[in-house]
């Protein structure tokens, strides 16, 4: 007998864990209410450190570097990782470490002046041209910024949660990404940042809308305060978790590599093919005994934690060794006919 959309919601919101209670924090993003002033380009083939364009506009800006943070756009939002951007964000702050969490402030329009020069004539010219007002900068409201908890959490490790046509997320290792829409999520267990990036990439996340709604939750399911109720499973043995946090690395590395100069054809088809692996761990987490033992063993035989570091690791080996892996599990395993037990059809059937 299978289950019907409105049983697995029903089954989804009587878990009792959540992501709040796994997370030390979980916040929106900044707004401003100059954007164009703070959002920026890199231009195409620069090798300048202080070049920028203004977003949307082809108006050369020099800036000094050390204001200037990645910034994740909502129309190039991020599975697992984020991809090399152009897009840039200023953001004329301060910052000192205090315990996990830093000091932040505005620096005056004074000590901008004579320590950043080329943002105080920046922020001068763009209040002069697009406000039209040539009054003296004797306050930093006009180039302050509103959300203090990200600003808090800059240089952090963090989850970066995203609402486009699904939920999505991606983990910013840095931790120096700047965003406006969805939520940051830093979790109190940070070697639980891989498996908790591919469970809101999975399609337990899309039922998440439907969760949000039979909660009464309306504002949107990337927000703090429904994110706060997204339901988290720990499987209940340790090889399941164990690689879907390896898988969950391999996707990182993958999605990284979308800028590379590799056959798109072939790279999503591995990509897919480790996302759709995910998946089907995820669901089993959730629902329980639905993974083809003959599949499982295939998996545990192949998917290891990579030993180096897929950061610095040489492209072209490390895609040839997952390559591989694919191929290992497709060849000793009937992945295309995967087993389900009764309740994960009806599941799969409207995901």
């Amino acid at each position: 007998m299978f289950l019907n959309k409105n049983r697995i919601v029903e089954k989804i919101c009587e878990l009792p864990t959540t992501l709040g209670d796994i997370s030390e924090s979980i916040f929106g993003g900044i707004s401003t209410k100059n954007g164009l002033l703070h959002r920026l380009t890199v231009p195409e083939g620069s090798d300048s450190d202080s070049l920028y364009l203004c977003e949307g506009l082809c108006k050369p800006v020099f800036l000094e570097p050390e204001l200037v943070y990645p910034y994740v756009s909502g129309i190039f939002s991020e599975k697992f990782a984020f991809n090399s951007s152009p897009y840039r964000f200023m953001l004329p702050y301060e910052f000192s470490d205090r315990d996990s969490r830093k000091e932040c402030r505005v620096i005056p329009p004074e000590e901008l002046k004579i320590r950043f020069p080329m943002a105080y004539g920046r922020v001068l010219e763009f209040k002069n041209q697009f406000a039209h007002d040539d009054s003296p900068l004797d306050s930093a409201e006009y180039y302050s910024v509103r959300g203090r908890k990200l600003l808090e959490h800059l240089g952090t490790p963090k989850i970066i949660a995203t609402e486009g046509y699904h939920l999505q997320a991606a983990y910013d290792t840095s931790g120096n990404h700047v965003f406006k829409n969805g939520c940051g999520v830093v979790l109190k267990e940070p070697e639980k940042y891989p498996y908790v990036t591919a469970v809101l990439n999975s399609q337990i996340a899309r039922l998440f809308p439907s969760v949000c709604e039979s909660e009464m939750l309306y504002s949107g399911s990337a927000t703090p305060a429904a994110m706060k109720r997204f339901p988290i499973v720990f499987p209940e043995d340790r090889l399941t978790e164990d690689l879907i946090t390896s898988i969950s690395g391999y996707l990182m590395f993958l999605n990284r590599q979308k800028n590379a100069s590799y056959a798109v054809g072939w790279l999503d088809e591995l990509t897919g093919f480790y996302e759709q692996i995910s998946n089907l761990l995820v669901m089993d987490a959730y629902f329980g005994n639905g993974i083809d033992p003959k599949l499982l063993n295939a998996l545990e035989d192949n998917i290891h934690p990579y030993a180096g570091d897929m950061e610095f690791e040489s492209s072209d080996s490390l895609l040839s060794v997952l390559y591989y892996i694919k191929q290992r599990i497709s060849d000793t395993s009937n992945f295309k006919k995967y087993a389900f037990d009764t309740e994960f059809p009806g599941i799969l059937s409207f995901l």
